[in-house]
Parts: structure tokens; C-alpha cells; sequence
């Protein structure tokens, strides 16, 4: 296909997706996903396309949050590219159509997932009366130039629970009592839909610090919290460290870590069974 074949296919694009197309080079062009605009895919298109497949370049992903695998979707559009591409054949609009079922289905799967987690915990609500702390593993004080850091971490299995355990947590008076009460939470479901979220609590940037750590150390189905009492001196970037000492200490001393490697151990050896 000449360079003026793939620009009218390119057009026929633009004309159907209004505002969906980048072109980036001649031979390389960004597509938003209609619907889903958060997602895009930047593709790259040989001289010889339509007999050659075209190359995914990368998928770009502008909300994290939702989209919380950037690998995954890019080994699904990978697969997709394959199944609808036939050499000899323009291929672009059956892939972009492929693209939208395959994020209304993710997205589908993530809403479920939140429906059955809330109707569980409906069935297993917290009980107020319990004891906060109870549950969770707690990491020892940092004290430095009178501010305390304490860690704070337990496992959860939905966004429910996760935020049910930090409200009675945040019930514990000393707890209440914390100038900032950061937290973040990655949580993975059975089918793979992933969450990840944070909340400084006035803290600016260490809510994403504590999610930077979680995703570092690789572990899931777990909310981590760290409470601040300021002392009256400003720590600068001090502070930052603290929260994240307090936080992989809560983590490491949760087990989660070891359970998260057991866990990968044991789906490593069922693959190789099958």
C-alpha cells in the first residue's frame, strides 16, 4: 500500500471517529478509543500494510486509576491486532470496533465486581462496636523532631471493605487525632480487575508515595495507612521517608508480602502442570 492509500484510510477514520486520530509521522498515528478516550494505541504501519500487520507502538493510558494494568491492555489490543488483521485488508476500523467491546467489557467486569463486593460486606458489615485497631498490623513510631509516624496495614478483598476498616480505624481517638491520616490500597480480583488508589489527607504527594511503594514491593489486597501527628517542625522531605518507613514496615510485618509470593509461587507451578 502506497504512503497515499493509507492517509485515505486514515481519513475514512477521522470522518467516522471525529477527534480520535493523532498523526504523529506519516507512517505512525495515534487512535483514541471512542467512549473510552483515555485509552489510546500508537500504531505504526510498514510500507507494505495492508499485507503487513501493523506494529503496536504502545497503548497510552491517561487514567491509571481505572485502567490500573497498562501491561494487560496492551497484550489484549496485541491480540486483537491479530485476530482482526487479514493480509490484503485494511484493518483499522474492525480494530478500533474491537477496542470499544473489549473496554465496555472491562468496564462491565470492574462495576460487577464492585456490586458483588458491596452486596458481601452489606451481608458482613463491620461491626462499629469492634475495636479499630483490631485487624490491623502496626508498624512502630518514628519520632522525629517531635512528629510520630505510625504504619498501619491490613489485607482487604474490595473497595468496600477497604474503605469500611479506614473509617473505624479513623474512629480510634488517638488515631482521630493524627494531623494526616495518609492511605493507599491495591486491590486484585479473581478475574484480574485491578484497583489502586491513594488519599494524602492533606499531605500533598505522599497518598502517590504510599502507592509507589505498594506497587514496588508487588503486593495486593491490601490497604496501608500512615497517621502523622505534626510536631510543631516543618521536616521537608524527611517526612516523605518516614511515611514510607512506616508504611513497608506495616506491610512487611502484615505477611502480605510472603503471602503475595506463595500466592505467585503456587499459580507458577499450576502453569507448568497444565
Amino acid at each position: 500500500m502506497t504512503v497515499e492509500e493509507l492517509s485515505d484510510e486514515i481519513s475514512a477514520i477521522d470522518a467516522i471517529f471525529p477527534g480520535s486520530l493523532t498523526s504523529i509521522a506519516p507512517q505512525i498515528h495515534n487512535f483514541s478509543v471512542p467512549e473510552h478516550e483515555e485509552i489510546a494505541v500508537q500504531l505504526s504501519f510498514p510500507e507494505s500494510y495492508p499485507d503487513e500487520t501493523p506494529n503496536l507502538i504502545q497503548v497510552i493510558n491517561s487514567n491509571p486509576l481505572s485502567y490500573t494494568d497498562t501491561n494487560y491492555l496492551e497484550s489484549n489490543v496485541q491480540e486483537l491486532i491479530s485476530q482482526v488483521f487479514t493480509p490484503g485488508e485494511v484493518c483499522m476500523f474492525e480494530l478500533i470496533t474491537e477496542l470499544q467491546l473489549f473496554l465496555e467489557k472491562y468496564e462491565e467486569e470492574r462495576e460487577e465486581m464492585q456490586r458483588v463486593s458491596k452486596e458481601v460486606n452489606s451481608s458482613k458489615s463491620i461491626n462499629p462496636t469492634k475495636n479499630p485497631l483490631e485487624g490491623w498490623h502496626q508498624a512502630e513510631p518514628i519520632v522525629d523532631r517531635n512528629s510520630t509516624f505510625i504504619g498501619f496495614a491490613r489485607q482487604v478483598h474490595s473497595l468496600e471493605e477497604a474503605h469500611s476498616y479506614l473509617d473505624l480505624l479513623t474512629t480510634d481517638r488517638k488515631i482521630a487525632r493524627a494531623t494526616h491520616n495518609i492511605s493507599s490500597w491495591r486491590i486484585r480480583s479473581d478475574n484480574g480487575v485491578q484497583f489502586q488508589d491513594c488519599d494524602d489527607d492533606g499531605e500533598t504527594a505522599a497518598g502517590s508515595r504510599l502507592l509507589h511503594l505498594l506497587t514496588m514491593m508487588d503486593v495486593w489486597n491490601v490497604i496501608v495507612v500512615v497517621s502523622r501527628w505534626y510536631g510543631g517542625i516543618q521536616l521537608g522531605p524527611d517526612r516523605f521517608k518516614h511515611i514510607n518507613s512506616a508504611a513497608r514496615e506495616a506491610v512487611i510485618r502484615s505477611g502480605l508480602t510472603y503471602l503475595d509470593a506463595n500466592e505467585s509461587t503456587s499459580n507458577t507451578h499450576r502453569r507448568k502442570k497444565k
